[in-house]
């Protein structure tokens, strides 16, 4: 039976979303008006998709299911495909990363993170919006790893590295540019497949991806729904802020800002140094396009939780301390991972797939490796070792899918 919206929350969301764009309308101008409620975009198409890329990994390594993965694949080829003729000619930039140790290693550690942290960064925002308060103590462990892995990054940028470039500029010219795409469209295709392939094997069917469609406004949407409104809000991140959607770079923001309030000289650190980055430091949150559609991210998934009528708020006092402790270190080796390997599942997984950056695939692949560790440690923080795929199937377990 369907829920009803909560006339209360609702309120709550919109008097905090128009006082927020006010706000961000002041420090930092229309642009970051408009970068905030894409995030409240992204955040409501995170939640009535419960889009996660956590859970995702450990479903496929636990029993096969592929559905997470295939929208993971489907996400990044729409975006691929939007983003392609606008890095193609120029109009914005991607992100693309050189290969090295501290990609794989940074991967790795995420991946790990993500289990014990019970989500990603996006998924850290999102479903602590939609009222999983353990997320607080997520996001306060990214906040410390990703300040440890700034001051680190000089050595881990020192290593050797390759540095292939992007795969529509691998042949030269518009026609190469054209073979690249094509190419990269092949790959991800044949990964979908050989998921899918996996999951038939393992299980006898592959779910579909456009299953479970619901309202459109109150939800829930389809994993196939979803991301069609995830690559949208990616593109329309590309064209505003001439780059791609990124997470995590708020949470080294915020962390040096509280730790230079506690007297730590983060200004002496060099990354901090650079001025692009010391201006942000000294400036308003407000200012920050990433920090800006963050909290977006988070009204969104608060307004979603709100129109479903499915907001509820976790006492702390009743979460084990353990895992507390759990999610808190998943969030420092998230942090510290998302800063080695340039980026989180969003900022390097689907904003490197959808650059046409090798290192996309490379970080997925680490953190899947990290993922498949991460999830035997689970049960040493009372995290529950699996999910049952027929509870989403279902319509149930909606929390858990988010993870």
């Amino acid at each position: 039976m369907a829920r009803r919206p909560q006339p209360l929350p609702l309120l709550v969301f919109g008097l905090s979303a128009l006082a927020l764009s006010w706000a961000v309308l002041q420090a930092g101008g229309l642009r970051l008006v408009l970068a905030f409620w894409l995030g409240v975009w992204l955040g409501l198409a995170l939640f009535h998709a419960r889009f996660g890329f956590a859970s995702g990994f450990r479903r496929f390594l636990l029993t096969g299911e592929s559905r997470l993965i295939r929208a993971h694949f489907l996400l990044f080829a729409l975006t691929a495909t939007l983003f392609a003729p606008f890095l193609a000619t120029g109009v914005a930039s991607g992100f693309v990363v050189p290969l090295g140790v501290g990609l794989l290693l940074g991967a790795f550690l995420f991946g790990i993170g993500m289990q014990l942290g019970d989500g990603c960064a996006s998924g850290t925002l999102y479903h602590t919006g939609s009222g999983d308060t353990r997320g607080l103590f997520t996001l306060l462990g990214f906040m410390v790893g990703s300040l440890l892995g700034v001051f680190h990054l000089p050595y881990w940028q020192g290593l050797p590295t390759l540095a292939p470039g992007s795969a529509l500029e691998w042949f030269g010219g518009p026609w190469g540019a054209v073979l690249g795409y094509a190419l990269w469209m092949a790959l991800l295709l044949g990964l979908y497949l050989l998921v899918a392939r996996v999951e038939r094997a393992r299980r006898g069917r592959v779910e579909p991806l456009w299953q479970g469609q619901g309202h459109p406004l109150f939800g829930p949407w389809s994993l196939g729904v979803g991301a069609l409104a995830l690559a949208l809000g990616s593109l329309l991140t590309l064209l505003l802020l001439g780059r791609p959607w990124g997470i995590t770079s708020a949470f080294a923001l915020w962390g040096g800002k509280l730790a230079e309030a506690l007297g730590v000289p983060v200004l002496d650190w060099a990354l901090f140094q650079a001025p692009e980055f010391a201006e942000r430091l000294m400036g308003s949150v407000l200012q920050d396009p990433t920090s800006v559609m963050d909290f977006g991210l988070f009204l969104g998934a608060f307004l979603g939780a709100a129109l479903g009528g499915n907001l509820r708020f976790q006492d702390p006092r009743r979460i084990p301390l353990s895992t507390l402790l759990g999610v808190f270190l998943g969030g420092v080796l998230m942090g510290y991972g998302a800063r080695l390997a340039s980026g989180c599942n969003i900022g390097a997984y689907l904003g490197g797939v959808a650059s046409f950056s090798l290192h996309g695939y490379v970080w997925g692949l680490a953190a899947l490796l990290g993922a498949a560790l991460g999830m035997r440690l689970r049960p040493l923080c009372r995290l529950a070792p699996e999910v049952k795929g027929q509870d989403l199937l279902q319509g149930r377990g909606a929390r858990e899918e988010a993870l």
